[in-house]
C-alpha cells in the first residue's frame, strides 16, 4: 500500500605433493605408473578443522637469474633403490610460485598463493604451477632424476602419498616438468597436465591440507645411486563443486567453482545444499582472483536470488540482473498503486526473509551480502537503499513527482531478524543487486 508519510620432473629430486588426492605410485625401472594409490583413512570426526594461516616459507620466483644448465634429455628418469646421501647432497629449500594476479591494480592486491586446485580423476589443471627447488650437489655426483609426490598432510593422514605428480630428469626447457634454471636450482611442476592427469579419488572433505615431497636422485662416479628429499610447507587444496549443483552466470575457462574441502563437504549434505539457490562464482583455479575482493579461499559463494520472479530462468545469461529488474518493475507498479506489483514485492520480501533466516541459523555461515537497491534512471523515487529498506523495514519512504512524501508499506512490518550479526544493514550493497553472497567458515560461530 502506498500512502503519504511525514518525513594454483626434476633430475634427482622427488617432490611429494601434500594433498587430498589418491596416491600415485612410481614404477621402478624408469616409467611413471600414474596409478591412484589407496585413499587416506577416512576421518572419523567432523569436517570442521580450524583454518591455518598461510605458510611462512619465502615465496620466490621459481625461475632463477643464473645461467641454466642442461642436465639431460628429459626422458622419464630411472628411480632405483638409493642410499640417503649424508654428505652435501641436500634439498635446501622449496618455495611456491605466485598465482597470476588480476589485471586491475585494485584487485591484484587481493591474492594469495597457498591454494592448489586438485582436478577430478582423469582431468588436468588448466593452469600449471611450478615450485622452485634449491639443492646442493656433492662433487662427482650427477643429478639424474627428480620426483614430486603429492601428499595428504591433513591431521591424522601423516603425509600419505596421494599421487606422484612429476618424475623426470632435469632439462633446460623443462618439457617433462623439471627444469634446470641455474646452478643448484630447479623448477618443478606440481600440478596435473594432460599427459599426467589426476588420479586422486580421495573424499575432498577429508583432505584438508596437502603438501609436496621433492626427491632428488643422483649417481656417483662409482655408479652408486644416492637420494635426498624434502617436504614442502602445507597448503590448502581446492576441489570442483560436488556433482549436481545448479549453476547460473557465465563460466571461466579454468573453472570458477573451485571450493575448499570444508565447503565441498558442506554442500555434499542435502540439508545444507537446500539452503542455497543456483551458484555462480566460488573461487578461480588455485584461487585466482576472478574479479572480487573476496573469493580467495574457496569459502565464498555467489548465488542466485532467494526469490525468483516469474519469467526468469536462473541458467540464462544475465538472469541475476533480470531478476533485479523485475523487482524494480514490481516496485514501480506498487508505488503507482498497483495491487499486483505490491503482491510481488511483498512475496519477494517475505520469501527472502524466510530463506535468509535459515542461512543465519546455520553456524557455519559467517557473512551474507545482498541487494541494497540503486537509483533508477528517470525515476527519482528510487534512492540508494530502497530494496534493503523494503526487506528490512517492510516499508520505503520516497518523494513523488509532486514533492510529496509517500510511503510504500508492504504490510508485513519490520523483519524480526533485523538485528542479526550475519547480514547487517551495511551488508546490503549495490554491487550485490544481482546476486546473494554467502561466506562459510570451517569454524562454527558461537
Amino acid at each position: 500500500m502506498t500512502r503519504r508519510s511525514g518525513s594454483r620432473r626434476l633430475l634427482a629430486a622427488a617432490v611429494t605433493a601434500v594433498a587430498v588426492i589418491s596416491a600415485g605410485t612410481l614404477q621402478l625401472g624408469g616409467t611413471a605408473a600414474w596409478a591412484a594409490a589407496p585413499t587416506s583413512p577416512e576421518s572419523p570426526g567432523e569436517l570442521l578443522v580450524p583454518q591455518v594461516e598461510e605458510g611462512s616459507e619465502q615465496i620466490r620466483d621459481p625461475d632463477g637469474d643464473e645461467e641454466a644448465l642442461d642436465p639431460g634429455s628429459g626422458e622419464d628418469c630411472e628411480v632405483t633403490d638409493a642410499a640417503p646421501d649424508e654428505s652435501a647432497f641436500e634439498v635446501t629449500a622449496i618455495d611456491r610460485d605466485r598465482v597470476p594476479r588480476h589485471a586491475r591494480p585494485a584487485l591484484a592486491r587481493s591474492a594469495r598463493d597457498d591454494r592448489v586446485s586438485i582436478p577430478p580423476p582423469d582431468e588436468a589443471n588448466a593452469q600449471q604451477r611450478y615450485f622452485g627447488v634449491d639443492y646442493t650437489l656433492p662433487a662427482g655426483v650427477e643429478l639424474t632424476c627428480v620426483r614430486v609426490d603429492l601428499l595428504d598432510t591433513s591431521p591424522k593422514a601423516r603425509g600419505a602419498v596421494l599421487q606422484t605428480v612429476t618424475q623426470a630428469a632435469p632439462t633446460a626447457d623443462g618439457g617433462e616438468g623439471v627444469k634446470s634454471v641455474g646452478r643448484g636450482r630447479l623448477k618443478v611442476r606440481v600440478t596435473f597436465d594432460e599427459q599426467h592427469p589426476s588420479k586422486v579419488s580421495s573424499k575432498p572433505s577429508q583432505v584438508t591440507r596437502i603438501g609436496y615431497r621433492v626427491s632428488l636422485y643422483g649417481r656417483g662416479q662409482d655408479g652408486a645411486v644416492v637420494t635426498t628429499s624434502k617436504d614442502s610447507a602445507s597448503l590448502f587444496p581446492l576441489w570442483r563443486l560436488p556433482a549436481g549443483i545448479g549453476r547460473f552466470g557465465t563460466r571461466s575457462e579454468d573453472g570458477d567453482d573451485w571450493c575448499s574441502s570444508f565447503t565441498h563437504g558442506w554442500l555434499s549434505v542435502a540439508a545444507d545444499r537446500a539452503l542455497l539457490p543456483e551458484i555462480n562464482d566460488v573461487s578461480g583455479e588455485h584461487a585466482r582472483n576472478l574479479g572480487h575482493q573476496t573469493h580467495l579461499t574457496g569459502n565464498d559463494l555467489d548465488t542466485f536470488h532467494l526469490y525468483r520472479f516469474a519469467g526468469v530462468r536462473a541458467g540464462a545469461a544475465g538472469s541475476g540482473g533480470l531478476n533485479y529488474d523485475k523487482l524494480v518493475a514490481a516496485t514501480k507498479a506498487a508505488m503507482n498503486g498497483g495491487e499486483e506489483g505490491l503482491r510481488q514485492v511483498r512475496d519477494w520480501a517475505q520469501t527472502t526473509r524466510t530463506r535468509l533466516g535459515r542461512l543465519i541459523d546455520d553456524k557455519n555461515v559467517v557473512r551474507i551480502y545482498y541487494a541494497a537497491g540503486s537509483r533508477v534512471k528517470g525515476d527519482s523515487r528510487f534512492a540508494v537503499g530502497w530494496a534493503a529498506a523494503l526487506l528490512r523495514e517492510g516499508a520505503y519512504t520516497f518523494t513523488n513527482a509532486k514533492k510529496e512524501r509517500m510511503e510504500l508499506d508492504l504490510g508485513i512490518g519490520a523483519w524480526s531478524r533485523i538485528d542479526n550479526p550475519i547480514i547487517r544493514e551495511k551488508d546490503f550493497r549495490t554491487d550485490h543487486n544481482d546476486h546473494l553472497h554467502v561466506a562459510l567458515s570451517e569454524t562454527k560461530r558461537k
